[in-house]
């Protein structure tokens, strides 16, 4: 398998292309709506090209492994605060911020367990943990592919992020839930998202 950091640095340009879609980036925005009230210190784990640091409220941090992804995002969001940044050591200080976001992130990390570890770290208490992941299961992929059809482009970006998540994993709603306990949050709620495809996780530091 192609480790995922040298893949996004291949692709940056076709994912960016692929990820501008109105049902991407309104997903996107709904994640923001997940954040505590007032958050103003938020870290945006693996930005990618930006789409989700957007819908952040000012000032969000948007980091990124990848460096050809963050110069994408510097191209779309100039005046948004970048970092490249590995996801399982953040460069962070333990309890310093409100939120952490992972949009499409975390089935792509060699060290799943450690990446939840580090945000629960950097959260202060009642900080939140908000992910969208891909869904595992014959259902998501038949409803939720089922349900793009309509929207030629959106079912090609939902037919590739399909099988993207078929070579690195996903997640179900139980082992979602799970994990981000393990790493030391409380959960909130789990919900579908993307027409099925995928799942949204609100968790939140004790």
């Amino acid at each position: 398998m192609l480790r995922s950091s040298l893949l996004f640095h291949a692709v940056a340009l076709p994912y960016d292309m692929l990820t501008r879609h109105p049902v991407w980036e309104r997903d996107c925005a709904r994640m923001a709506l997940e954040l505590p009230a007032g958050a103003r210190h938020v870290l945006d784990v693996g930005c990618g090209p930006g789409n989700s640091t957007l819908q952040l409220p000012p000032g969000a941090v948007g980091g990124d492994h990848a460096l050809s992804m963050l110069r994408r995002a510097r191209r779309r969001a100039p005046a948004a605060p970048l970092v490249c940044l590995d996801a399982a050591a953040l460069p962070i200080r333990s309890s310093s911020l409100d939120a952490v976001t992972l949009h499409s992130v975390l089935y792509l990390l060699p060290d799943r367990a450690a990446a939840l570890r580090e945000a629960a770290r950097v959260l202060r208490p009642g900080g939140r943990a908000v992910l969208l992941e891909p869904q595992a299961g014959p259902r998501a992929t038949l409803f939720g592919l089922a349900r793009a059809l309509p929207s030629p482009r959106w079912a090609v970006t939902a037919a590739l992020w399909r099988a993207m998540s078929k070579v690195y994993g996903r997640s179900s709603a139980e082992s979602l839930w799970t994990a981000l306990e393990s790493a030391g949050l409380r959960m909130l709620r789990i919900e579908e998202t993307l027409g099925g495809l995928g799942l949204l996780a609100i968790a939140e530091k004790p």
